[in-house]
């Protein structure tokens, strides 16, 4: 018997068809759906920034004085261990009138960060002696959203597994199996430093009012089932 060879060419097509035939035998009866489940969380976080200004004619003059504001802010804060200070960012920029150079404005900022929202709000009167508050933030610590985020997926899988049958049974299949799965957050509430008119509008020495309120996190399946 004369066995016939085809062309390389000619196999690979019979090679590819074969495969594509396989897939979609494989495919035709999958079907992909997402879950998200969410929940309302209390801000345990808060964070503020307050800067230092100068403004004069002498540039070097009026780093001093704001250095000199920065640093005892900083020396006060550091007695306190629950909260986090870092200095922010440090600019020298001219002062124009029509035009023509009158002087130079001095600014740095620093940023507090701490679960204390008591002291925070204390120490934020006091620093208002010499700084100006430019922004009060809350948010929900990483500690916090990593807690959370163990009942919320349990929840969104549970969900995902209620909405598998569901669909299953829709469809009168026997049953199915999970495909391919993806599980997205929550990611710790990113920190918006927000104005507070009403809290820029305060007596230096006065403590401002503040509520911490509170953030949503949410959990995300994506998943592909194949029913059977």
């Amino acid at each position: 018997m004369r066995l016939i060879q085809l062309p390389l060419f000619l196999l690979s097509l019979l090679m590819a068809g074969n495969v594509l035939a396989d897939d979609s035998v494989k495919n035709y009866n999958q079907i992909s759906f997402d879950i998200s489940v969410s929940r309302d969380v209390e801000n345990d976080v808060m964070v503020a920034s307050l800067f230092a200004q100068e403004e004069g004619s002498d540039a070097q003059v009026l780093s001093k004085r704001v250095n000199k504001s920065i640093n005892q802010a900083i020396a006060m804060l550091e007695q306190h261990g629950s909260i986090q200070v870092s200095t922010r960012s440090y600019s020298t920029s001219p002062v124009y009138n029509k035009q023509k150079l009158v002087g130079w404005r001095v600014q740095q900022s620093i940023q507090l960060r701490s679960k204390d929202m008591a002291l925070m709000s204390e120490l934020i009167g006091k620093l208002q002696k010499e700084l100006r508050l430019s922004g009060i933030a809350f948010s929900v610590s990483r500690e916090k959203t990593a807690q959370v985020s163990k009942s919320l997926i349990d929840e969104a899988l549970a969900t995902f597994r209620q909405r598998a049958g569901q669909i299953a049974s829709g469809l009168k299949a026997d049953g199915y199996r999970i495909v391919s799965m993806r599980i997205s957050g929550p990611d710790a509430p990113v920190v918006r430093l927000q104005q507070n008119m009403r809290v820029m509008a305060a007596q230096a020495d006065v403590a401002p009012v503040l509520k911490a309120g509170e953030n949503t996190l949410s959990v995300r399946v994506s998943g592909t089932i194949e029913l059977e």
